[in-house]
């Protein structure tokens, strides 16, 4: 008896679960705010991109040098500036970061090259952020806190010229303290995995990010967080494993807006192996579960936070405890309906299964349209294709969790960064 019930329990949680779905992606689909206003004017500005880097000497010669004279293309109202943190690298990035400083001809922005030294160095991407803000506070120009704008672009990105205009652009027309971009993939060549994290960041996460621009906040996603100097000073990123999603918290704790804009795109190197792709989102994964534990109550709580938002906010946290539970329910359903087929009537089942299908295969038909949207590379039959094989890397993706959990019990804190400079060795 005890079996049956909570086989029943298991059962209505992924039906309930699958139906609460399409009911927010229904209304969040027709709702979100996809075009932003960025239109540029002559206002002063002060554009400072931070660079963290950390045993990058494969990126710093392409990577760096070209942001660089990208920066150089911008117009003359916005004052450039590019801060290349060394986060106490082993190989030979700091004398690759001072000879691209020496070489490059930069008649338009300044480059800083910092470097920090263990044992304070390697502490994560946060702590080293917030070494570059220190730096910047400490020049002696004077800067307009709410006209000096800092990007963080890592070490394998790349945005133009054109689309950080946008962003300044934003700022100037939408009164919030922080710009999130679009991300994609700079080469989706390589590998299924490339193709698939094109598609979950410039398809899946774009939509999420509209969908809370009509709710009034963004979320970072480290590469492309564009934020005024008075809230990169307030707010400061902390030590999580998830530090742009903290850095996110820690900004609307103190009533700070965020807003995302999809016309303009940093560009990054995707994983393109599966062990450090795991790697990488069980620290992602690891980081939000941390974010839960430390911030959840602070958002409750907070009378800066919109109750629409805390509820989003708190969803987002809660989503990788829960997706366990989904996990194993989802499985169970599915055996219990196999095994109906061959014991039962197999038309009920069948049925339930065409229609769960068809539904799934409808939502991503959807992400397709989005991702289509956001790039011109690709026929809109490819991208229906490749959003639907999204539905098995998501997946694949969807054990990593347990994995998170048990690193958060076990109290093993590493974070392992994600690798660069692939593309640039490919093609050496």
């Amino acid at each position: 008896m005890k079996i049956i019930l909570f086989t029943k329990i298991l059962l209505l949680v992924s039906l309930v679960t699958f139906l609460s779905y399409l009911l927010w992606f229904s209304v969040f689909y027709l709702e979100r705010v996809k075009n932003v206003k960025c239109d540029v004017d002559q206002t002063p500005y002060d554009l400072f991109i931070m660079i963290p880097l950390l045993d990058e000497e494969d990126t710093v010669p392409s990577y760096v040098k070209t942001m660089i004279l990208e920066l150089n293309k911008l117009q003359d109202n916005i004052s450039t500036n590019i801060v290349l943190i060394n986060d106490g690298s082993t190989d030979d990035t700091l004398n690759r970061l001072h000879k691209v400083q020496q070489d490059v001809y930069s008649p338009n922005t300044k480059v800083y090259v910092l470097n920090r030294e263990l044992p304070h160095a390697r502490e994560g991407k946060g702590s080293a952020l917030n070494y570059g803000i220190d730096f910047i506070t400490k020049l002696p120009s004077s800067y307009d806190s709410q006209h000096t704008i800092v990007g963080i672009v890592d070490a394998d990105g790349f945005i133009s010229a054109e689309h950080m205009k946008m962003v300044i652009g934003a700022f100037q027309n939408n009164h919030v303290g922080m710009v999130q971009t679009a991300v994609s993939m700079n080469n989706t060549s390589h590998n299924w995995l490339s193709k698939m994290q094109d598609m979950e960041f410039l398809g899946a996460n774009s939509f999420m990010q509209e969908s809370r621009n009509k709710l009034g906040q963004a979320i970072a996603c480290g590469n492309g967080q564009f934020t005024t100097l008075k809230m990169a000073d307030s707010v400061r990123w902390g030590n999580s494993l998830l530090e742009d999603f903290e850095f996110t918290i820690r900004g609307l704790l103190k009533g700070f807006k965020t807003i995302f804009i999809s016309q303009a795109i940093v560009y990054q190197e995707a994983v393109r192996k599966a062990h450090p792709l795991f790697k990488q989102r069980i620290r992602w994964c690891q980081g939000s579960m941390q974010c839960w534990i430390k911030y959840s109550g602070k958002i409750l709580k907070s009378p800066f936070i919109k109750n629409t938002i805390k509820m989003d906010m708190l969803l987002f946290l809660t989503l990788p405890f829960f997706s366990m539970v989904l996990n194993v329910a989802n499985s169970f359903s599915a055996i219990l309906q196999f095994n109906n087929i061959f014991n039962q009537k197999p038309l009920p089942v069948v049925i339930v299964f065409l229609t769960v299908l068809l539904f799934t295969l409808f939502v991503w038909l959807l992400m397709a349209l989005e991702y289509h949207q956001n790039t011109d590379r690709f026929s809109l039959f490819r991208c229906v294709i490749r959003s639907w094989e999204c539905i098995i890397y998501n997946y694949i993706l969807s054990f990593i969790p347990y994995f998170a959990f048990t690193y958060l019990m076990m109290g093993r804190v590493k974070w392992d960064k994600t690798s660069h400079g692939q593309t640039v060795k490919a093609s050496n």
